[in-house]
């Protein structure tokens, strides 16, 4: 066979593509490797359109014989990765096809649970640098009434960490080191809707340049003494 054949019959053959999800995370499912490659077999030839594929021929192509591949069909729907489902053709007549919706589903759960957990891990960390920071300014650990307070500010304000962190600085910057004085700057944000670092620094930018504006002396015109005019001759 010359390599230009060769080549046309890879092409012909197609290609079978697969997540990275899937491929990375099969294990989590509770997949085996087995069952993995087996669901690769099958969505080779369903991606072609061969919705019910001969388990003879997959068995051949995993080099096992057909009960293996039926015992690991079995396992599989005992674990909700596939299920077998009617389905009726063109001339009428039913037959039964293996559907790997449910392993799709599977998976697509698996990641939202992922990032669901990853955000809470960030949110904890987050928690703990906001009381970590509180400490250091304050140069003592926070009492109960304390953390109270600050927790009441992350979960029913819904203030963010680095709106604290900056209520902080001000707080530092105004010798005014206490939470009852960064609670008014975090309720005056809030009702201003200002949440991001950004915005919250443009505002004080320019609140500070109006305060300046407002201390800068009056330039006062001094009054030059009137000088009498007289006429020549008078």
């Amino acid at each position: 066979m010359t390599d230009a054949s060769l080549l046309q019959h890879y092409l012909q053959a197609g290609e079978t593509n697969i997540s990275n999800l899937l491929l990375h995370h099969y294990k989590e499912l509770g997949m085996t490797t087995s069952q993995f490659v087996l669901y690769l077999q099958f969505k080779s030839y369903q991606d072609r359109g061969i919705m019910n594929p001969d388990v003879r021929t997959i068995a051949k192509n995993l080099g096992t014989k057909e009960r293996q591949v039926f015992e690991q069909l079995h396992q599989m729907m005992t674990n909700h990765l596939v299920e077998q489902k009617m389905r009726k053709m063109e001339d009428g007549k039913e037959d039964a096809i293996y559907d790997f919706s449910l392993l799709i589903n599977k998976l697509a759960l698996l990641n939202e649970n992922d990032q669901e957990a990853a955000v809470k891990v960030e949110n904890t960390n987050s928690r703990v640098e906001t009381f970590n920071q509180l400490e250091a300014e304050f140069g003592r650990p926070l009492s109960s009434m304390e953390l109270q307070i600050v927790n009441d500010w992350l979960d029913k304000d819904n203030y963010s960490a680095i709106m604290i962190k900056l209520a902080l600085r001000q707080a530092v910057m105004n010798s005014a080191l206490n939470l009852q004085y960064m609670d008014r700057i975090l309720q005056s944000w809030d009702r201003q809707d200002l949440r991001t670092e950004r915005d919250i620094n443009e505002h004080e930018k320019r609140f500070e340049q109006r305060k300046e504006a407002g201390q800068k002396p009056e330039k006062k015109t001094l009054k030059k003494p009137k000088i009498p005019i007289y006429k020549l001759g008078e």
